[in-house]
């Protein structure tokens, strides 16, 4: 978006008192420090504005797999795309052509230095921040490996097999006591002797 309205002066009191004014190499503008691009501090901050830039997450997971099918492990790679676009980013683009060794070399040099100050600052930025989430509590979760998994799955089936084994020893004990009761009956003793009987065993 422009950076001032068209009825206004991108040229404050103090720089125009001062004489700290720059010509505009795009629209001839006179204009201030507080009045240039961002982008380009050769132009006002009007004729270089329309530049954005498309950023792009690009994703590619990497499996290792054994023989059987199964996954040893996964691993998810990251990348970042970046792409400038806007009329005013091709403008400055094709304004290279006219300039010359002299004034290409300059240029060089003054984006680099720039660049380095800008990577530092968002160096320091960035350590700022992970300070900051450095006195945040995180919870350590536990992340196991394929034979690690597979193992444990080994050892909850075997606990699930080993409580089927004891409910069936249980319907079996049951089953018996029917059956001893059934020939009790048969060989003509009533339900209270039996009763009886057992109050005696226990």
């Amino acid at each position: 978006m422009p950076k001032y309205s068209s009825e206004v002066i991108p040229c404050c009191v103090e720089c125009d008192n001062s004489n700290r004014t720059k010509i505009c190499c795009k629209c001839s503008v006179v204009f201030c420090k507080h009045y240039q691009s961002v982008t380009d501090q050769k132009f006002c901050g009007n004729c270089i504005s329309d530049v954005h830039l498309h950023e792009t997450i690009l994703e590619k997971t990497v499996e290792h797999i054994r023989d059987d099918g199964s996954v040893t492990f996964s691993r998810k790679y990251q990348a970042k795309y970046m792409k400038l676009s806007g009329v005013d980013w091709l403008f400055a683009a094709h304004a290279i052509e006219s300039m010359n060794d002299d004034e290409i070399d300059a240029t060089i040099e003054y984006h680099r230095a720039n660049v380095g100050i800008m990577l530092q600052e968002r160096e320091s930025r960035k350590q700022e921040r992970y300070r900051k989430l450095s006195g945040i509590k995180l919870t350590n979760t536990k992340h196991e490996t394929q034979i690690e998994r597979e193992k444990r799955e080994a050892k909850e089936a075997a606990k699930a097999g080993k409580k089927r084994v004891r409910t069936s020893s249980k319907e079996l004990g049951a089953e018996a006591l029917m059956q001893m009761l059934a020939q009790l009956a048969k060989a003509g003793m009533t339900a209270e002797q039996i009763i009886a009987m057992t109050q005696k065993k226990g």
